[in-house]
């Protein structure tokens, strides 16, 4: 009854021990797949980062163009009631 027990109880250690195993590959799989998908949120994150600092520089040139048309049209507006 013993040497029953004794070797039921390998067999369970043996698969316990190729469950093991299983659990270290899928473990490992998971964070290659985890540092790949990092890896595309660091790239999305660096084009968001241009994108927004892109859209700085254009408000910054439409809000100075905006300025300078105004300054235009006051200067005329003034010269033509001037020229009255």
């Amino acid at each position: 009854m013993s040497t029953a027990i004794l070797s039921r109880l390998e067999i369970l250690e043996h698969d316990m021990a190729d469950l093991k195993a299983d659990v270290q590959e899928l473990r490992r799989e998971m964070n290659e797949r985890f540092d790949r998908v990092n890896e595309r949120f660091d790239r999305m994150n660096e084009r968001f980062d241009q994108m927004y600092h892109q859209m700085v520089v254009q408000t910054r040139w439409l809000i100075g163009a905006l300025t300078v048309i105004g300054t235009v049209i006051s200067v005329l507006l003034a010269i033509a009631q001037f020229a009255r």
